[in-house]
C-alpha cells in the first residue's frame, strides 16, 4: 500500500533578528497545483543599521542551491511597480549593498546575497538561513533594508501528489465512475515563530522567543480555477501579467492567475508570533468520466443493437 497523501500542510516558520524588533516578514506564494509550487520570503527591517544578523527557519529540507536571490530582479521597475504598488526609482550602490529603491517618502536598501552573507545549515526537520549583515551595514544609506529570496516550497508539493497512492486511486475511480464532477480540497497553514511547530534547534534560542515582528503578510497566487477562502482577506486581484511574467518562477502561468493577500499588523504591542490559514479548492468536470459514460453509451448500443438482430432473427426462424 502506497503512502497516504497529505492533504493539508502545517508549516512552522521562525524569523528573528538580532538588533531589530519592527521588522515586517512576507511569505508570496506562488501555488502551482499541476506542478512545482514555490515562495518568497521576504523580511524587511526598519532599523537596520542596528541590526547584526537574519535568521530563517525554513520548516523542510532545502539545498544551498535552491535558494534563490531575487534581488537582481528587483532593479527591473515594472517587477518594482508589482512588489510595491509604486512607481520606483532605482540606483545602484556598490557591490555589497547593491541598490537602493525610492518611492514616495521610502528609501529601501536591497541587498544581494553573497556566499559570504548567507549560511545554510541543515537541521533535524528543516533548514536554517543565516544572513551576516555586519559586513553591509557601512553600505546602507537608510535604515530600511529589504532582504528577499525564492525557494522551492516542498511541503506544498506533497500536499499536491498524486503519485503513488492507492488509497486515493481507488477513490479517484469510484469518483470517477460515480460522478462527473470531481471536488479537489486541500488546506495550508502559515505559523511564524510558535515554538511548538519548530524543532528544539531552534525553539531553545532565547532570541527567538523575544523577537517582536511589526507585519507579516501572506500572499497567495493561484490559478483562477482554485478556490480560497478569502475570510480576512484584504486584496484580491489578477495578477498583472506584464509586470510579473518575467519574476514569475518557471511554469507558472500569470495569465491565469489570482492574487489574494492577507495582512496582520500591530503599531504598538507588537506580536511575537503569527498564524494564517488557508481552504484551497477546486470543483471540475472530469474528462475521465465523461469518456467512461460515452464508453458505456456506445457499449450498450452496440449490445443492444447485436441482440435485437438476434432477437429479430430468432422470432423469424420460429413464427417465419
Amino acid at each position: 500500500m502506497g503512502s497516504k497523501i497529505r492533504h493539508f500542510a502545517d508549516d512552522g516558520w521562525a524569523v528573528w533578528i538580532d538588533g531589530d524588533e519592527k521588522s515586517t516578514v512576507y511569505f508570496n506564494e506562488w501555488v502551482n497545483p499541476a506542478g512545482h509550487n514555490y515562495v518568497d520570503v521576504g523580511i524587511r527591517m526598519y532599523g537596520a543599521r542596528n541590526a547584526s544578523e537574519v535568521n530563517v527557519y525554513i520548516p523542510f529540507k532545502i539545498l544551498e542551491d535552491e535558494i534563490k536571490d531575487l534581488s537582481p530582479m528587483l532593479t527591473d521597475k515594472a517587477i518594482l511597480r508589482g512588489l510595491f504598488n509604486n512607481s520606483c526609482e532605482v540606483d545602484m550602490l556598490g557591490e555589497k549593498c547593491i541598490f537602493e529603491v525610492k518611492y514616495g517618502k521610502h528609501l529601501v536598501n536591497i541587498i544581494k546575497l553573497t556566499e559570504d552573507a548567507a549560511k545554510v545549515q541543515k537541521l533535524s526537520l528543516g533548514t536554517l538561513v543565516t544572513i551576516d549583515l555586519t559586513g553591509i551595514r557601512k553600505e546602507l544609506t537608510g535604515e530600511e533594508l529589504y532582504i528577499i529570496f525564492r525557494i522551492p516550497h516542498k511541503s506544498m508539493d506533497d500536499v499536491f501528489d498524486r503519485k503513488n497512492d492507492v488509497l486515493r486511486n481507488v477513490s479517484k475511480l469510484h469518483e470517477t465512475i460515480t460522478s462527473p464532477i470531481v471536488t479537489e480540497k486541500y488546506g495550508y497553514a502559515i505559523r511564524i515563530n510558535e515554538a511548538r511547530l519548530l524543532p528544539a534547534e531552534i525553539s531553545n534560542i532565547d532570541t527567538l522567543h523575544q523577537q517582536n515582528l511589526r507585519k507579516a503578510l501572506v500572499s497567495i497566487s493561484i490559478n483562477e480555477s482554485y478556490e480560497l477562502n478569502d475570510f480576512g482577506c484584504y486584496r484580491i486581484r489578477h495578477l498583472e501579467e506584464d509586470l510579473y511574467e518575467d519574476y514569475a518562477p518557471p511554469g507558472f502561468d500569470c495569465g491565469s492567475a489570482v492574487n489574494y493577500q492577507w495582512v496582520e499588523e500591530r503599531e504598538t504591542d507588537m506580536k511575537s508570533h503569527f498564524n494564517f490559514y488557508f481552504d484551497i479548492s477546486r470543483s471540475a468536470v472530469s474528462k475521465k468520466s465523461l469518456f467512461l459514460y460515452f464508453c458505456i453509451v456506445l457499449t450498450i448500443s452496440m449490445v443492444g443493437n447485436t441482440l435485437y438482430g438476434f432477437l429479430c432473427k430468432l422470432f423469424g426462424m420460429i413464427f417465419g
